[in-house]
């Protein structure tokens, strides 16, 4: 057998040969995972621009929606015919609801007219009430605000009844529930708890179930 004998030039040749495509490949492989990361980090940054702007928007539908049933308030208390202060605002995605008791169908009409006149108010949900009777003694209306303190404590200390998001009023033991909750179980449970406190003759359960 012939033996082979490399010369020293020969390899030098073949080494430089080796470490040059080793270096190639370990330059592609950097890029390669350079090119990963900034990808993810683009897609990261575009997911928190996102999130930011959904929250940006929200926030701002907020403000909006507290602005606007200030000048609804503001408005009410403009015109004496109508007893403002027996008239809940609520305001949500720029849909005013009315709630509480006047004295007649036209004060309920004048109302709404009223809010629906307001800037930025889309649409008005009337959900007000006329007083069984003009005139409401001293006795019977310090009656009516301990029943609705009654009810408002009861929503705080039971369980499954958002009892912050909910709103009570109350007209000759008449109990009416406005607002907000997550489930049709916690819409119906906040009327089982208001009709359970002592003074409550029947109560008018206007609650909006956003789920």
């Amino acid at each position: 057998m012939k033996k082979i004998t490399f010369s020293p030039s020969m390899i030098a040749v073949v080494l430089s040969s080796v470490l040059a495509g080793g270096s190639a490949f370990a330059a592609d492989s950097v890029s390669e995972t350079t090119n990963t990361i900034s990808t993810k980090a683009e897609s990261a940054v575009e997911r928190t621009g996102d999130t930011l702007s959904q929250a940006a928007e929200a926030t701002k539908g907020t403000i909006d929606d507290a602005m606007i049933t200030t000048k609804v308030k503001g408005e009410l208390l403009k015109h004496d015919a109508i007893n403002s202060g027996d008239i809940s605002v609520e305001t949500t995605d720029a849909v005013v609801t009315l709630s509480g008791f006047v004295t007649s169908q036209e004060q309920i009409k004048q109302a709404a007219e009223i809010a629906g006149q307001v800037e930025g108010v889309a649409s008005v949900s009337d959900k007000l009430i006329v007083k069984d009777k003009a005139y409401q003694s001293v006795k019977e209306y310090a009656d009516d605000a301990m029943v609705t303190s009654a009810v408002k404590a009861k929503f705080l200390a039971a369980d499954g009844v958002p009892g912050l998001s909910v709103s009570v009023e109350t007209q000759d033991g008449v109990v009416q529930l406005t607002g907000e909750v997550d489930t049709q179980a916690q819409a119906t449970h906040a009327e089982n708890v208001a009709k359970s406190v002592d003074g409550v003759q029947s109560v008018k359960n206007d609650l909006i179930v956003t789920q």
